[in-house]
This record gives C-alpha cells, sequence and structure tokens, in this order.
C-alpha cells in the first residue's frame, strides 16, 4: 500500500469512528404526532467500509499485450487498498391507518476513487478511455463509485377493503419481486421485475437477490381474494439497466461496459468511440401473478414482458463506433411451489423465456446492418430458452458447535431450446445453437452456512457466515452465472452489539481456471471465456456500521 493511501485510510478510519460515536443513542426517530392513526419514523444507518486486495495482477488473467479492452480493472489496483467507503442510507415512512409513504435514499464516499490510481495504461499503451490522462479514474467512474448521492425507494401506498378481499396499491419507485429465487435471480422468474446492483454483489458475494434489486418507477397492486388466493400485477414506468462496476473500478470485468466506458480498441490498432446505448423503454414492460394455496403447498402462476437490463456489446462496421444493446419486448411464464419438508422450506420455480438475446455480457457482436436495432432487427441472436430454480432454507437449532445455524442454499440450470434468429455474420453460429463456444445446457450453484453464538459477550452476538459459488457445468448461451467449474468462497466474521452497532470481516477466495472476461479478438473468438476473470482479485473487506 503506499503512503497516500495508508494516510487516507487512516483518515477515514478515525473520521468514520468520531462519526459513529456522536451518533444518538436511539435506534430510530419515531415521531409523537399526538393521532394513534399517524406514524412517522426516520432510520438513518451510517457505516464505514474499507477492502484490501491480496493478490498482484496476475498475467494469465490481465492481458495488456493481447486483451487490452478488459484489463483496466485489474491494472489500476496493486496489492493494497481498493475501499475506502462511508455511507448513509437514510429512510423515512409515514403511515396513516392503511395509507402511507416511504422515501430512501443512499449517499457514499469512497477516497479511492476521488484520487488517481496506478499509472495504467503505461506509456506506448492504447487508452482505456477517451480524453481521460492514463493514471486517473474516468469522471463518471469517479462519480459512480467515489462520490455519489441518490433516491432509492419513493412511493406511496393504500389499501381497501372490498367486502371480504382488499385491495392495496403502490405508486412510485419501487422494488418488486415475483417467484420463489434466492441468490441466482438472473436465472429466475424475479429477472424481469428488474434491475440489480452488481457493485455491491461483487462485493458482498453472499448477499441475496432481493439485497441487491433496484427499485424502479412503476404501479403494482394485490388483490386479496382469500388468505389461499390473491392475484397481482404492476406495469413499470421507468427503464433501468444494471448497475455495472464503472470502467476502471476494482470489479471492472470489461473496460468497454459500465458507467465511464466510451471506447472500444479493435484488433487493428482503431479506437471505436461509444454511440448511443440502444436502451429499454419507460413503458410496455408489466407482469401479473396468481397465487394460491394447496394443502401444504404455496403455488404461483406468473407472465411478464420486459426490457434487458443487461446489454449486449455491438461494434458497427460502417461507421467504426460500437454501443451497448438492450432487447426489447423479452416475453416470460412460470410456475413456483414453496412448501415445508420437516425443517427444511423448499421451494421450486421453472420458467421459459422468448425472444431473450443469446449474446451473454462479454460476447462482441459485429455488424455492418446499418438499421439494426434492438427490437425486431437485431444485429445479435435471439431464442427460447428454459430456466429451473430449486432453493432450500433449513434452519439448526443448537448443540455443541453453535447456538443456532442455517443453511440457504439453490441451484439453478437454464437451457437453450431454441435459436429464434441468427443473423448472418456471428462467428461459428449454427443452426441449433448459438456458437461454438456456447453450450446448451448451464448449471451452477450458491449457497451460505452461518452459524450463530449468542451473548459471547453481554449484548453482543456474533455469526460466521461461510459462502459458496461454483458452475458446476455448462457455457450458458444467456447469461453467466458462475464460471465454468470455477466461482467464490467468502467466509465471514460479523458481531451486533446492542442491536445498535454491527462490525464484520470477509475473505472472499475466487477460484477456476484464470483468464480475461471475453476474447476480443475477431481473428480468433469474439465470445466470453467463461473463465474466472476475478482470479486474481481475492479481497478482505472490513465494515462498521451504526443504525440511528
Amino acid at each position: 500500500m503506499n503512503r497516500p493511501l495508508e494516510r487516507a485510510t487512516r483518515v477515514s478510519l478515525v473520521t468514520a469512528a468520531i462519526l459513529l460515536a456522536l451518533a444518538p443513542p436511539a435506534r430510530a426517530v419515531n415521531f409523537d404526532t399526538g393521532d394513534s392513526d399517524l406514524k412517522l419514523r426516520w432510520d438513518n444507518t451510517l457505516k464505514y467500509g474499507a477492502a484490501w486486495r491480496l493478490k498482484e495482477a496476475d498475467a494469465s488473467v490481465a492481458t495488456p499485450a493481447t486483451q487490452p479492452n478488459v484489463d483496466a480493472g485489474d491494472m489500476a489496483f496493486g496489492k493494497g487498498l481498493i475501499n475506502n467507503r462511508v455511507d448513509l442510507l437514510s429512510e423515512f415512512d409515514a403511515r396513516y391507518q392503511a395509507f402511507g409513504a416511504r422515501v430512501s435514499g443512499a449517499a457514499w464516499y469512497d477516497h479511492v476513487y476521488r484520487q488517481d490510481h496506478n499509472d495504467y495504461p503505461a506509456a506506448g499503451h492504447p487508452p482505456n478511455a477517451l480524453g481521460t490522462p492514463n493514471g486517473q479514474f474516468t469522471p463518471a467512474t469517479r462519480k459512480l463509485m467515489g462520490r455519489k448521492a441518490e433516491f432509492s425507494d419513493a412511493f406511496v401506498y393504500g389499501g381497501v377493503d372490498l367486502g371480504n378481499r382488499k385491495l392495496t396499491v403502490r405508486a412510485g419507485r419501487h422494488t418488486l419481486l415475483f417467484g420463489e429465487t434466492l441468490f441466482l435471480g438472473a436465472n429466475g422468474i424475479a429477472y424481469a421485475q428488474g434491475p440489480v446492483d452488481l457493485i455491491k454483489a461483487y462485493s458482498q458475494p453472499t448477499a441475496q437477490f432481493k439485497e441487491i434489486a433496484l427499485p424502479v418507477n412503476q404501479v403494482s397492486t394485490t388483490l386479496q381474494v382469500s388468505p389461499a388466493l390473491s392475484f397481482s400485477g404492476y406495469y413499470q414506468l421507468e427503464w433501468r439497466s444494471l448497475r455495472l462496476p464503472a470502467t476502471g473500478s476494482y470489479f471492472s470485468p470489461a473496460d468497454f461496459v459500465g458507467d465511464g466506458a466510451d471506447v472500444l480498441l479493435l484488433p487493428t490498432g482503431a479506437a471505436a468511440p461509444r454511440s448511443a446505448d440502444r436502451k429499454g423503454r419507460k413503458g410496455g414492460q408489466f407482469g401479473a401473478q396468481v397465487r394460491f394455496k394447496a394443502g401444504d403447498v404455496d403455488y404461483g402462476l406468473y407472465a411478464a414482458q420486459f426490457d434487458e437490463k443487461a446489454p449486449v456489446p455491438v461494434v458497427d462496421g460502417t461507421t467504426g463506433t460500437y454501443a451497448l444493446y438492450y432487447q426489447r419486448k423479452v416475453k416470460t411464464f412460470g410456475a413456483s411451489l414453496s412448501t415445508v419438508v420437516g425443517e427444511t422450506n423448499v421451494a421450486a420455480e421453472a420458467s421459459i423465456r422468448r425472444g431473450t438475446p443469446l449474446a451473454p455480457l462479454g460476447d462482441l457482436i459485429i455488424t455492418v446492418n446499418p438499421s439494426a436495432d434492438n427490437d425486431g432487427n437485431t444485429p445479435y441472436a435471439l431464442g427460447n430458452t428454459f430456466h429451473a430454480n430449486l432453493s432450500a432454507i433449513s434452519v439448526f437449532a443448537a448443540n455443541g458447535l453453535w447456538d443456532g445455524a442455517s443453511l440457504v442454499a439453490e441451484t439453478a440450470y437454464n437451457r437453450l431450446l431454441k435459436v429464434t434468429r441468427a443473423p448472418t455474420g456471428i462467428p461459428g453460429a449454427v443452426p441449433d445453437a448459438l456458437n461454438t463456444t456456447h453450450s446448451r445446457d448451464h448449471l451452477a450453484a450458491r449457497l451460505v452456512f452461518q452459524p450463530e453464538y449468542f451473548q459471547v459477550l453481554p449484548s453482543l452476538d456474533l455469526q460466521v457466515p461461510i459462502g459458496l459459488g461454483v458452475g458446476i457445468y455448462g457455457r450458458s448461451a444467456v447469461f453467466q452465472l458462475v464460471p465454468e467449474k470455477g466461482g467464490d468462497l467468502s467466509i465471514g466474521l460479523n458481531v451486533e452489539y446492542q442491536k445498535l452497532w454491527k462490525a464484520g470481516l470477509q475473505y472472499t477466495h475466487y477460484y477456476g481456471r484464470g483468464g480475461p472476461a471475453p476474447s476480443l479478438d475477431p481473428a480468433t473468438s469474439t465470445n466470453a471465456s467463461y473463465r474466472q476473470y476475478y482470479k486474481d482479485r481475492d479481497f478482505l473487506s472490513l465494515s462498521v456500521q451504526r443504525t440511528f
């Protein structure tokens, strides 16, 4: 760690300690309105986090000589500090009888991204960004990763009784997830309902899908016909893409996607600047579900139409530019069930997607079609796919090894059923499969086992989360959940004091055959590698937070 970073770490640690120490003792502010029907509550959580890279960049993963489009995130950081961040989450809730409103916002500052990084690209290396000097993060990267404030939830809600039935409505920016997925929501029905924050997912591998979901403006409603039957639906008024790690940030898999990405280096030596993204629509995204119970089993039926949140990078061979395409009007239909088997809650869901793009993030598409779009004339292949998730939640009683423990696990499987559109010019395209680097089937799994220890010291509880992600087999033609025959292992130590203070220490290790995310040399391949592109990015993270 260099001296400026050491000084920055000390300053932020002292600042965070002072801020946390000065926080008022109450958990939340509950306002006395004088009316028992009117409830007002204000919560704030202040958090300090730091993380350190444990390995130097590996030449087998970061290959600037042959793959200069996928090296900035790896090469910008040496062994040492990668995050030095203060977060504030503020949440306000108001409720009057059956009506209410919620507004929440987040702000953060990370000193690591407000200064220069390693002197990379080096002299003679093509630029990773246009207009940004070597050794500096792009302005967009500095903003997203280093200093930003934003609203999260902002919605109103209400409910009315219709005889023996109840109708509830929610309007504004909020999250809504259908189905039974826990971790691998990209494979599930919930993928249709909104984008996720991949920055948070990569930095917290044990986070569940609901914890990384991002809200969108929408109107959603539920009609509870009886305790055993309900109908729900939504219509979205906003489209948001996945929140990818900004270009050049630590978890960035490729330099040409994410905030701050503005150039793609071609094998000819030319630099293709980024043109306007082909985005999704503000409207035209909607869905519905039916939930019912029969015996001890809860069932669900689902249908939705959505615009993709993950981009397909496309090079326009006629203009020499590239753009990110987000496919429109993908349709999904699915079903789920949930029940209890012994002491374990078991859930499963299955779904089919129609018209989904068959080019995972990392595949590069080259087109000379001037009328190409992200609707009916795509330069990339489309197809129909099958998806299935199986999950389980088990709680274990106290014994000699722990005071309590839980196991949360999920497997996800997807299969390419049919290619419905295969434009000419896609390398390796064949009638029944996208290309020779992809497989029809893909299976992955993720689990978190967490023993707990209560009152280790007065008012102090302890948890030891152990997380594992594994790519069991296959190279999905839809998306990569976990690298083929690779994954990640994390071990943490969390403490909670008086239900106010929380602190955590986590080690994350990436395993599997290392390599860059895609190979972007049209002379050999323009497809995703399915290798472990975080092989050399093991890290240790520390966090301290307080709610008041």
